[in-house]
């Protein structure tokens, strides 16, 4: 299949041909990428390009995902999507239910208590990997149930930071919107 990606704001075609249940053969011209990959967790790959070991870490963003590769943020998208063709409009989006770190991380910050009101995007916890701050925020209007971490914890992708029980009213609107 031939795909055009956008990475961050280049546009690279490429083809894509599936190799077994967990590999895929990369090719632009002549150049050819053979990568073969373990799925850790939702939010990191274990990756062999051409034999060479690479961790990946994911973040989706609707569309658009952010793929950190030994410490530099690459954002990626499908070139002929409309989300990454048109900047700047709505997104449509999947918002994630839980508030876990995108890659293996230490909090530095913690911005809630338990009770504590928080209204959908408002920041929740602040992590740091690899010297870069990451601001994980509310995925919708709730009360901050608990606090799973302090300051200093080292935290994986999949942890749940912070338990928030939804409003109501929040579940309602989520329910009823077209998927």
């Amino acid at each position: 299949m031939e795909y055009r990606l956008k990475l961050d704001e280049n546009m690279i075609p490429f083809k894509v041909q599936k190799k077994g249940d967990h590999g895929v053969t990369l090719s632009q011209g002549n150049r050819l990428l053979e990568v073969d990959y373990t799925v850790i967790s939702s939010h990191h790959l274990h990756l062999l390009v051409n034999g060479l070991p690479v961790n990946a870490y994911l973040a989706r963003d609707g569309n658009t995902k952010t793929v950190i590769i030994r410490g530099i943020p690459y954002f990626i998208g499908d070139g002929d999507s409309p989300d990454t063709r048109t900047r700047g409009k709505k997104r449509s989006e999947v918002i994630p239910q839980e508030i876990t770190p995108p890659m293996p991380a230490v909090v530095v910050r913690i911005q809630v208590l338990p009770g504590d009101r928080v209204k959908q995007g408002e920041s929740v916890i602040v992590v740091e990997s690899m010297k870069m701050e990451t601001t994980l925020t509310a995925p919708s209007d709730g009360r901050v149930r608990a606090v799973n971490v302090a300051v200093g914890d080292k935290v994986m992708p999949g942890q749940i930071l912070v338990d928030i029980d939804r409003d109501a009213a929040a579940s309602t609107q989520e329910e009823s919107r077209p998927g």
